[in-house]
């Protein structure tokens, strides 16, 4: 059969090419809207893409639990991730992070003396509580204190750094509740540096992730001290680290234990391997062997179990272009603001799209121009900014005075 078209639809095709052709001369073409709406697919949730079969997790003995790739920040696994609950010495986590952005603030010096104040020696002579037994005769450096936190849990050694990064323990408290809110941690709330059990100081599962994540992206040298595998206080006194992971578990290189009768036994665990660098947690374990079983068992199903992609590097330039109005080009290209790295269980693929919009000029290169996501069965799983790879300015009105009448005498021709 023939498809017939009608004199009017020649027309109009004659007219629109007319039309294009016209504003071409002018520096200006007429192109489709780039533009698409978000996606209405359900994001991937706590481990769970929709539509994928996900691997058989492991059986924990844990209250709460997550599983994190510390790349993208995407959660493998979870269980109870926002029920708060006591953090014990996992709390040092964030007196580490606050230490070392003191240091790379220039606010503190790793050489910088630390005195031994009379409250970080009270907390040393507490019972059943983890300590160096500083005296308040012995002189050492900030960097000393930090091993004492890092290897051994040391409270004492949390309290001193506390008096002498913020003046007192209190407003050193203040200083982490601050940072908590900064970094969108909504179930955490901190009473003091050390863990120790106090109304009101608490935590989850998922903030102990994404602080977790956040201190060994920005500040990788913590592992440094995280993974030592002992600590001499002084002469004769060397105490080995409280992970028992290290040097048993490959890749594992921190981060931190916990335990109080309240919290039960805790661990943040990371470990890296072949580039994929994976952040876990457990807390209100039944014992401390039972916590770095649960470990292990949460590491052996993110490394197995998931594979790493990588689809759209940073800076790297897409086929796509955005269609900027009243600018000196027609259209401008556009690049990923971050790199693109998804988590997939293994066999499982999807694909890149890209959804921009239309810009007005003048656009600068890095303006955003919409997002970039990957998506498995209709559900998006990671999402990064795309932006403008170039600057495009705003014509003068002498040009945009030619495309308005070009406009105008096409979208007249087309209704003659």
């Amino acid at each position: 059969m023939r498809l017939m078209r009608s004199k009017k639809s020649y027309r109009t095709r004659w007219v629109m090419g007319l039309s294009a052709a016209l504003c071409s001369l002018s520096g200006w073409v007429v192109f489709p809207t780039a533009f698409a709406e978000s996606l209405t697919a359900s994001p991937v949730k706590d481990g769970v893409i929709p539509g994928v079969k996900m691997p058989t997790p492991p059986k924990l003995q844990a209250v709460s639990a997550v599983l994190m790739d510390a790349d993208n920040g995407q959660i493998l696994y979870a269980k109870n991730p926002d029920e708060r609950r006591a953090p014990a010495s996992t709390t040092k986590i964030m007196t580490m992070l606050l230490v070392m952005q003191a240091v790379a603030e220039h606010r503190a010096s790793w050489t910088d003396e630390v005195p031994v104040t009379p409250d970080a020696y009270q907390v040393g002579t507490m019972p059943d509580v983890s300590s160096a037994y500083l005296d308040p005769k012995e002189h050492f450096t900030l960097e000393d204190m930090m091993k004492f936190v890092a290897v051994i849990s040391a409270n004492d050694a949390t309290v001193a750094i506390a008096d002498k990064l913020a003046g007192s323990k209190q407003n050193f408290v203040a200083e982490m509740n601050k940072e908590a809110q900064t970094l969108g941690l909504s179930g955490t709330h901190y009473m003091n540096p050390d863990g120790l059990p106090q109304d009101g100081h608490y935590t989850t599962a998922r903030d102990l992730a994404t602080l977790a994540r956040y201190l060994v992206t920005e500040y990788p040298q913590v592992l440094t001290y995280t993974s030592m595998k002992d600590v001499t206080v002084r002469k004769g006194n060397t105490w080995p680290n409280t992970d028992q992971l290290l040097g048993k578990y490959p890749g594992i290189d921190g981060l931190k234990t916990g335990f109080t009768q309240d919290a039960g036994y805790c661990f943040v665990g990371t470990a890296e391997r072949d580039g994929v660098r994976l952040i876990s947690v457990v807390m209100g374990d039944p014992s401390e062997a039972q916590r770095f079983a649960d470990t292990k068992a949460l590491f052996d199903y993110g490394f197995s179990q998931f594979h790493e992609a990588e689809p759209v590097q940073a800076n790297s330039s897409l086929p796509d272009v955005v269609n900027v109005s009243g600018g000196r080009r027609w259209t401008i290209h556009v690049k990923a603001k971050d790199n693109l790295i998804v988590d997939l269980p293994q066999g499982v693929r999807g694909q890149v799209q890209v959804h921009l919009k239309p810009a007005t000029a003048p656009v600068h290169q890095g303006d955003a121009m919409g997002e970039i996501d990957y998506v498995v069965n209709g559900a998006t799983v990671a999402s990064v900014p795309a932006v403008a790879a170039e600057d495009d300015p705003k014509a003068n009105f002498l040009v945009r005075g030619l495309r308005g009448l070009f406009m105008a005498i096409g979208r007249w021709l087309a209704h003659v």
